[in-house]
């Protein structure tokens, strides 16, 4: 009884502690880090915050003070896929759709965005060819490791999970604009009830790839 009491106290732990990491390492960038600025270095802070927190991650669950499983690549019989992939298509050629015409509305007011490609992939920027890697890494620490670890800690509430780590995930972005913040949390909530419902990681990488990627694409950002 007492080890589960423990277990269930080391994901809260690692949460707080994990922020107090992420400003950590944002200060010791800023001191020795050439060119590493915020704004601007947002995205390198992030991957560097994730190394640290994969490793520690890695040392808790070998200890077995967290547990994870990579039963979330798996497509089980409770899982309606082809309505998982159905929804999941169907909400980013929505969220497409929406951006691509705000976009034709700022090319008509906006000389900036006119003088900017309709659409182009941005690779060399922002560690953007490594989004689709960067993207899974995130959903797997967020999903079979935050979020599974955290409803059972919180005794199996579903809401009270899905809120905690949506909050979780806009704080571990506070160093971007608030609006990014905002969306990462709303993104965090939406994939984490897909996560619940289906078990397995695969609509929530697609939403987090693309609504993440789909932006900066079209211009924005």
């Amino acid at each position: 009884m007492e080890k589960e009491e423990n277990k269930k106290r080391s994901i809260f732990i690692l949460s707080l502690v994990s922020i107090l990491i992420l400003v950590i390492t944002n200060k010791i960038c800023e001191r020795y880090l050439p060119g590493y600025t915020i704004p601007g270095s947002e995205n390198l802070l992030i991957k560097i915050f994730m190394v640290i927190i994969t490793i520690i991650a890695v040392i808790l669950v070998s200890c077995g003070k967290l547990s994870f499983s990579f039963s979330c690549f798996k497509i089980g019989k409770e899982c309606n896929f082809k309505r998982e992939i159905i929804e999941t298509v169907a909400i980013i050629i929505i969220y497409a759709s929406v951006l691509f015409a705000y976009r034709l509305y700022k090319n008509a007011k906006d000389p900036v965005f006119l003088a900017r490609p309709l659409f182009a992939l941005y690779l060399d920027q922002h560690f953007r060819w490594f989004f689709p890697v960067s993207s899974l890494w995130q959903e797997l620490l967020i999903k079979p490791l935050w979020q599974d670890n955290v409803k059972e800690a919180m005794g199996g509430k579903k809401w009270s999970t899905l809120i905690y780590i949506g909050l979780l995930f806009c704080i571990y972005h506070m160093h971007f604009e608030i609006y990014y913040m905002v969306s990462a949390g709303i993104l965090c909530f939406i994939t984490g009830i897909l996560y619940e419902r289906d078990r397995n990681i695969w609509s929530a990488w697609m939403l987090h790839f693309w609504l993440g990627f789909l932006p900066r694409a079209l211009g924005f950002g």
